[in-house]
């Protein structure tokens, strides 16, 4: 997760527990320190449940749903439950979320008297099918008890219409196998049962003959006429037993023992026959064949005993003796199809469910052997899908079983530059619930090594990894973990090489940097001379055409003609603000930050306002410099030059105001505050263009450089390049709009003062009342431009001090090196004081005090 949208979820959460704090960047930047720390929590998951539950107003209700999502195997649900345990813990954090609960509770118009009985409804209905009427007397409560507005969503309305969803992934269902009950190797439950005596009334030898056949008969999935099935309301469960009452009660214990072996098979029979179905993935049927191997063992074992029964030679104590052992084998499959039937697990989810129960079964000979067996079943098509992706970076994934998914709804061989927008953070993704957890400390290196692979593939088709070797599961022997990390080591080693060599990436990189970060100076002068007309338009009135033209001469007749990649610079027209450009890219929508956006779609804005450049690249680069990057880029630029732009003009009056020199004594006085106004303004957009330029943006381009002399894989690449971004934005206070709008406006009052002077008469021309509006207005812009210069140094120094941030107060040091501005605003409160107010005259400061600190 980016720097940015940490600030961003830590500014909604902010807002939501309605805390007005300035502090949002120190806990930013807590957070980005820690985001990667692996925080073990199962050894304190106990104690937290124990918190919870003394906490919980009904600790057995919590204790039981607890227990139910741990039956379930949900992913993270100790983790939750750890940092649940720290907010109860905490009572600060605790009655604060209470007290912004309740608020806004009572800000929507919620009451809270009937939840329970709407949950308790809610859970019964999704347990049955309700009708369309049901459906809409449940949702007219809901809304009631709410009082609040709603719009019935688009899953809602379907199942309103009778529409289904679809659910299922590969071919359908053939109708005839639902139509025929006699396919199923389960209980089939007849609807006519013939009746019978009781078997209690013949003898005992008779009695153990007839329940021995009858135990063979629901061993095999077929029910008895002495021992009746009664099938579960859930297909996970086992079924229940009754065997006839008459019979004598000793053998009815021996029978009573043997049955939850029949159980065990009916659960079995149940997990193969429902999960061999094509939309429960390759793995479930995997793991289905495997079962249905030892089924076949059991099969056989069954067989045997039916024929010593025919020869009269099993008796109940036998045949409990000879399933023995197997019952145990039967438990260990019944509990785990269970498990994986009850969370509705597949791929990744059901090897971790495997891999877990193995694991647990150390020592135990027999069963474990069994657990491997029907895991390594299990994980081959899962390796298969591996091996194609760690070896050609290709996806084969029909059932969504693999842990990483890809998100590209077209062609993988689209070499097209929209590709590379956000394509390898969204691209490729891992899902953490079909991650096995003999895998999960080697997926972070088998989404990077697919996604090199990817890259080279596109890049060069004649690629091929060497040393492919079978991918095996095995509980021991960890020989597929050598195999994923000699694998990332070629295909990190091989990427890497294609970018820093082939494609030049270092040389591109310069390249942005020459003409986005203003860094070829003769460029930026003549771009600026040229286009000076063009772009003092309004937006709508420049013609693109016009502006390439005078682009390509800049190139051509300045010292960027020697850049090898000086055509792939283009004009590009933002027909936004750079503060709106600046929140749309760093996605920041805090309710603090909304008053930012401006009311209109699209503001009247002169051609200079929306000036940026352009910078064409191709695959695999566009990796790295994408759509997201290029626009930040674009953001410096638009500062930087528009900064200049106001320096040009500010040195345009310098110059115009050298004809001063020739006019009388008296005339020039007039001129006396405006000419030092200009100084100040002047050196203001002059200090801080030297900060963004050589202490922020020089100064942070060194620090990329020495990183990416030691970069190891293209991650270290695109991480390195994107905190050399972060940090030219934040420091260039391009991440804060309240100090970008600050700068914007003392940008605007240096372009008023600049133009108002251009204008203003000559003093020959001029008469006493113009002399007197000029200096009005001079001061005018002399109290309006010190004002926000303050006000700007003030919130620099206030950020600086939360936020520890040195490179940003040194902007204060250099705009008020010598202690101006803070004694001139001193000087302001003790005359706009009460006490003195008499003391000092009305209107701008006295021009001695200016002449004492210049």
């Amino acid at each position: 997760m980016s720097e940015f949208k940490i600030h961003h979820h830590v500014s909604e959460l902010f807002s939501l527990l309605g805390i007005q704090s300035d502090a949002a960047e120190k806990y930013t930047e807590t957070l980005s320190e820690s985001v990667q720390r692996f925080i073990s929590t199962q050894v304190s998951a106990s104690s937290a449940v124990r918190i919870l539950a003394e906490n919980a107003p009904n600790p057995q209700a919590f204790l039981s749903k607890y227990d139910e999502l741990k039956s379930r195997n949900v992913r993270d649900l100790d983790p939750l439950v750890v940092f649940l345990s720290g907010l109860v813990e905490d009572e600060s954090v605790r009655k604060v979320v209470e007290g912004s609960s309740k608020l806004r509770l009572q800000e929507d118009g919620v009451t809270l008297a009937n939840v329970p009985s709407i949950v308790s409804d809610i859970e019964r209905a999704a347990e049955t099918k309700l009708s369309r009427d049901q459906l809409n007397e449940l949702r007219d409560r809901l809304l009631r008890e709410s009082q609040v507005m709603h719009t019935p969503s688009e899953a809602l309305q379907s199942v309103e219409r009778g529409e289904k969803r679809p659910l299922c992934l590969g071919p359908p269902i053939p109708s005839w196998l639902k139509n025929r009950p006699y396919l199923s190797l389960d209980f089939v439950k007849l609807e006519n049962r013939q009746e019978i005596g009781a078997l209690g009334d013949v003898s005992s030898t008779s009695q153990e003959h007839q329940l021995i056949e009858d135990v063979l008969s629901v061993m095999m999935g077929i029910e008895g006429r002495y021992i009746t099935v009664q099938l579960p309301t859930k297909h996970y469960d086992s079924p229940e037993f009754t065997v006839d009452p008459s019979v004598e009660p000793s053998l009815s214990t021996l029978v009573s023992r043997i049955l939850p072996l029949c159980g065990y098979y009916s659960q079995l029979i149940r997990f193969v026959e429902n999960k061999s179905c094509y939309h429960h993935g390759l793995v479930n049927q995997a793991l289905s064949a495997a079962i249905t191997n030892l089924i076949k063992d059991y099969m056989l074992l069954v067989t045997q005993l039916e024929e010593q029964h025919q020869h009269w030679a099993l008796t109940l104590h036998k045949l409990y003796f000879y399933v023995e052992k197997t019952m145990a084998v039967m438990d260990m499959l019944a509990c785990v199809t269970r498990v994986i039937s009850k969370s509705e697990a597949h791929g990744g989810a059901v090897l971790s469910i495997l891999h877990d129960r193995t694991v647990s079964l150390t020592g135990c000979g027999q069963l474990q052997d069994v657990m491997v067996f029907l895991t390594q079943s299990a994980a081959v098509p899962y390796m298969n899908i591996l091996a194609k992706w760690l070896y050609r970076g290709i996806i084969n994934d029909p059932y969504n079983e693999f842990m990483v998914v890809d998100r590209e709804s077209g062609s993988e061989e689209n070499e097209d530059e929209d590709l590379a927008d956000d394509y390898w953070e969204k691209r490729y993704t891992i899902i953490p619930q079909n991650i096995p957890t003999f895998l999960q400390v080697h997926a972070n290196v088998i989404l990077r090594t697919g996604k090199y692979l990817n890259v080279i593939r596109q890049s060069d088709h004649s690629v091929v990894c060497p040393h492919q070797e079978e991918l095996v599961y095995s509980v021991r022997d960890r020989s597929y973990a050598e195999v994923i990390e000699r694998t990332y080591n070629f295909a990190s080693k091989r990427l890497l090489e294609l970018l820093m060599k082939e494609k030049d990436l270092m040389g591109r990189l310069r390249s942005v940097k020459h003409y986005f970060l203003l860094d070829q100076g003769d460029f930026v002068v003549q771009l600026m001379s040229l286009c000076e007309d063009e772009l003092s338009k309004n937006i709508d009135d420049v013609v693109p055409t016009r502006l390439e033209s005078l682009l390509e001469l800049a190139l051509r007749t300045s010292a960027a003609n020697s850049d090898f990649y000086k055509d792939d610079i283009e004009c590009d027209l933002q027909p936004i603000t750079l503060m709106t450009q600046m929140l749309r890219i760093l996605s920041i929508e805090t309710e603090d930050e909304r008053e930012y956006y401006p009311q209109e779609e699209r503001l009247q804005l002169t051609g200079l306002q929306g000036f940026s450049l352009g910078y064409r690249v191709t695959w695999p680069v566009s990796l790295v410099l994408d759509r997201k990057t290029i626009a930040c880029y674009q953001m410096i630029f638009r500062h930087l030059f528009y900064c200049k732009h106001v320096e040009k003009l500010l040195c345009r009056v310098w110059v115009s105001n050298k004809v001063a020199k020739s006019f009388p004594l008296s005339a020039s006085r007039t001129y006396t505050a405006a000419f030092a106004l200009r100084q100040r303004m002047l050196n203001f957009i002059q200090n801080i263009e030297y900060y963004m330029m050589f202490e922020v943006i020089e100064r942070n381009w060194q620090n990329f450089i020495n990183k990416m002399q030691k970069v190891e894989n293209v991650d270290e690449v695109l991480a390195f390049h994107n905190d050399f971004l972060s940090g030219c934005l934040k420091d260039c206070m391009l991440t804060s709009p309240e100090l970008l709008r600050m700068i914007s406006k003392l940008t605007t009052i240096c372009v008023s003062f600049a133009n108002f002077i251009e204008e203003s008469p000559e003093p020959a021309a001029t008469i006493h009342e113009d002399s007197q509006s000029f200096e009005q207005t001079i001061s005018r812009f002399e109290l309006q431009f010190s004002g926000m210069i303050y006000t700007l140094m003030e919130r620099i120094s206030e950020m600086g001090r939360d936020n520890y941030n040195d490179a940003l107060v040194n902007v204060i040091y250099r705009l008020d090196f010598n202690m101006y501005y803070a004694k001139k605003h001193e000087h302001l409160r003790m005359a706009t004081s009460p006490e003195t107010s008499l003391d000092y005259n009305s209107g701008p400061v006295s021009a001695e005090f200016d002449s004492q600190h210049m």
